[in-house]
């Protein structure tokens, strides 16, 4: 098959099920967001999890009641919101992009796309914030029946923005991005303690930044995420369908909501904020005007759409289940009559994309899956990514103290085919 790659970020996706994947559209990244290769893409750790953190996670699960796994997912699928069939365009036109290493294409691609559990049933993706509105609470239900360790746990180490940690932590760190020197390789960050050992996710545990349970879980890998989903008898959505999601019907607009920052600029009013990013002078200063200094409950800031999601930009970046490239492969069948459920790339293709020079592998010879939404770390003078259309890209086993996760699955509740 004659197969040709193509710029396509700006696609006109008809969504009539589930089973939406998507293209890689519309390539909006920026080095200094990419992992350390030192601490990550080799395998070494600045530090490794104490032995007494992971005893402690394989005790409580032990000692946890048994919880019936169908119950639990239930519980955990009780905050999805049906979204509605339909199309849209995806990505952003050229004359839209803000900064000069955004690369998009003005090329439009009518795309067609069908349900994998039955044709015409929409999807239905997470409501709130990666984990529902209980956030870190399902991620550890998770844990405590499957003992599961994340990626950042057994890595040893898990990037967070100096800022945010205490004077001991960060006396410790002697390694740096020579790129982006405010952002460390903290020993033993996790989920459970996201600035390091002296921090937890209530006063009881060491947080700084207050209760933390009803906020999305950090330091969240694509393994941890797929993993995660899958125990719940969902997957990550695809890039198309997330950002499908993220625009609640609104055609073209830079956010859920439509284009105003706020959603509401006019002299009689004042600025409503309607996501956490940050605020003030990057990255020495967030003045936390929005209400947040670094991550807010899940369900912060009411819905952003008409379909009732919250958080779709802004908080933490989520995963999506696509490989990262800038350009998609299209067949000659369809160039002529558009996607028909489309995908990311395999690994076979993204193998002939870098044979033509398209795109590169991470320092450990993988290739790197696209996450979206931006988060509470994102500024304009260096990262507008909270935007529907942006997209960054990290190797799967990357985790850092802004990613987390959302999740999807068949409307009709029919368990999806995933191996």
């Amino acid at each position: 098959m004659d197969f040709k790659p193509h710029l396509a970020p700006k696609l006109i996706l008809e969504f009539t099920g589930i089973a939406m994947a998507a293209g890689l559209l519309g390539a909006d990244f920026v080095q200094a967001e990419q992992s350390c290769t030192d601490a990550h893409c080799n395998g070494e750790a600045a530090g490794k999890l104490d032995e007494d953190v992971k005893d402690e996670l394989v005790a409580t699960a032990a000692a946890a009641p048994s919880l019936a796994r169908k119950a639990v997912q239930m519980r955990h699928n009780q905050e999805m919101v049906q979204i509605p069939a339909g199309r849209f365009h995806m990505g952003d036109r050229k004359e839209r992009v803000h900064f000069p290493q955004v690369r998009h294409s003005a090329q439009n691609f009518r795309v067609w796309l069908q349900a994998l559990a039955s044709v015409g049933s929409p999807q239905l993706i997470t409501k709130n914030q990666a984990l529902s509105w209980t956030g870190n609470w399902k991620f550890w239900d998770f844990v405590v029946e499957t003992q599961y360790v994340t990626d950042a746990e057994r890595l040893g180490d898990s990037f967070v923005a100096e800022v945010y940690l205490s004077d001991a932590v960060s006396a410790t760190i002697l390694k740096k991005v020579d790129a982006v020197p405010w952002w460390l390789p903290v020993p033993n960050a996790s989920w459970r303690t996201p600035e390091g050992v002296d921090s937890g996710l209530d006063e009881a545990s060491g947080s700084r930044f207050g209760d933390r349970w009803s906020h999305p879980a950090v330091h969240i890998s694509w393994n941890d995420a797929n993993a995660y989903c899958h125990w719940r008898n969902a997957s990550l959505p695809t890039e198309a369908q997330w950002e499908y999601a993220a625009r609640g019907g609104l055609e073209g607009m830079y956010y859920p909501w439509g284009d105003e920052m706020y959603g509401n600029e006019t002299k009689e009013d004042e600025a409503r904020y309607r996501m956490n990013i940050w605020q003030g002078q990057f990255p020495t200063l967030n003045t936390a005007e929005d209400g947040y200094i670094k991550t807010a409950p899940v369900d912060a800031f009411g819905p952003q759409n008409d379909w009732g999601l919250y958080n779709m930009v802004g908080n933490v970046w989520e995963w999506t289940n696509d490989w990262f490239s800038p350009v998609h492969f299209l067949t000659e069948e369809n160039q002529a009559t558009g996607f028909v459920d489309p995908e990311g790339p395999t690994e076979e293709e993204l193998d002939e994309l870098v044979e033509r020079g398209y795109v590169k592998k991470d320092a450990s010879g993988a290739f790197e899956k696209i996450k979206k939404g931006g988060s509470f770390m994102c500024h304009k003078s260096h990262c507008w990514r909270y935007r529907n259309c942006a997209r960054h890209h990290l190797p799967a086993d990357s985790t850092a103290h802004h990613i987390g996760l959302r999740c999807a699955r068949a409307m009709s509740g029919a368990a999806l085919d995933i191996e």
